[in-house]
């Protein structure tokens, strides 16, 4: 049995930044016992990280970066040595003068060990680059807000998460502006004041779609697929880029007993494949060498899933797609109307023989719209996407 969950998250967002700070420090990937700080400066410079552990005290790491040219000057720092459901603190430096930053501490949390049956949300959504213009509400936006009270192990942006120019002529003529312009729309999304509190709380984790790939329906023919390419690996801090003979932005990743299989829809993509077939390969091996409870398959765009005949249980489809929209064996269909802000969420639970997850979709007021429990129990056969 298989379930498809399409969701659309509205909104668009700043970042803070005192200094040479541009955009950041934002949490990228966390596991149990590594984490990730992405960050962008104005200026070339070395960036020092210091961890510390907060309930126990005490430096457990330190690593410096040096941040070069050419433009953006992004780095992704790996901090390593930590343990499982922990709290760090880290401390910034630029070219060893620390940083005060702005929005207090940083605060890192590890994720459960790997299989524990813990208890935990995820959150997840698409479409942030499509939001209408704050003109006529120039407040913030309570979504992003309502996403952080919740407290998630990790965020989800599902695809389209920048908006880039939708008509070729609006495109510059050469490769190396083409670059520019898609790092400043990305480092426009990164700087977003409402995003702050996420980027500094949460363990962000990405996929791209068409509109912050290319141009509507961009595929693997895109003439700026690897400016796109290039500058989405400077801007998301994800745990790893595909397979080194066929690279992308596809992944997988674990908290607790749940599996996250990330995947592209866009670098393969033809009138054929939406993945491509080393793509394919890969996920068919890596859903056949798991032991997770839950194996939970993300894409910007939707996936047609059929049956698969190695006997995987625990699938769940997790896709960005049409606004408010959720469909799927056992989740009865509902579907928010307007352009109403949406996002979903994911809750594990339950104990060792009896896990659950509930799935919900929730407005910018954070009230939950429609629901679903799903028991491991019930997902007992086997889906594949089919191209």
């Amino acid at each position: 049995m298989f379930l498809t969950f399409v969701v659309l998250l509205v909104s668009p967002c700043s970042a803070e930044g005192g200094g040479d700070i541009v955009a950041g420090p934002m949490v990228g990937s966390v596991t149990d016992k590594s984490a990730r700080v992405w960050l962008q400066l104005g200026v070339a410079k070395t960036v020092t990280v210091t961890t510390f552990e907060v309930e126990r005290g005490g430096q457990v790491s330190q690593v410096s970066v040096d941040v070069e040219g050419p433009l953006p000057f992004v780095c992704d720092v790996p901090i390593n040595g930590l343990f499982p459901n922990r709290n760090y603190r880290i401390e910034i430096k630029l070219d060893d003068v620390r940083v005060k930053l702005p929005g207090g501490e940083r605060i890192i949390t590890t994720t459960p060990p790997e299989g524990s049956e813990a208890n935990f949300c995820v959150a997840l959504g698409s479409n942030l680059g499509q939001l209408e213009p704050r003109d006529g509400n120039p407040g913030p936006r309570p979504i992003f807000a309502e996403i952080e009270k919740l407290k998630p192990r990790a965020l989800l942006f599902l695809g389209n998460t920048a908006s880039l120019p939708s008509k070729m002529e609006d495109w510059p003529q050469t490769n190396r502006q083409a670059f520019r312009v898609i790092t400043e729309a990305y480092s426009k999304v990164r700087r977003e004041p409402d995003l702050q509190g996420l980027f500094r709380s949460v363990p962000c984790y990405a996929v791209w779609n068409d509109l912050d790939f290319g141009l509507p329906g961009s595929d693997k023919t895109w003439i700026y697929k690897n400016e796109a390419w290039a500058a989405f690996q400077r801007f998301w801090p994800n745990p790893d880029w595909g397979t080194p003979d066929n690279p992308g932005c596809y992944y997988n990743f674990t908290i607790g007993d749940a599996e996250f299989f990330m995947l592209d829809g866009r670098m393969y993509r033809d009138k054929e494949t939406m993945l491509g077939e080393k793509q394919r390969d890969w996920l068919k091996k890596s859903l056949a060498q798991s032991t997770a409870t839950f194996k939970l398959i993300a894409c910007g765009d939707r996936l047609t899933p059929t049956c698969f005949a190695n006997n995987i249980t625990g699938v769940i489809f997790l896709n960005g797609g049409n606004l408010g929209e959720i469909t799927g064996n056992h989740l009865t269909t509902g579907s928010l109307t307007g352009k109403a802000a949406n996002f979903a969420t994911l809750d594990f639970g339950g104990v060792r023989g009896n896990r659950f997850v509930t799935l919900r979709l929730r407005d910018e007021a954070g009230t939950i719209r429609a629901e679903q429990t799903l028991f491991a129990g019930q997902l007992r056969h086997a889906s594949m996407p089919a191209k």
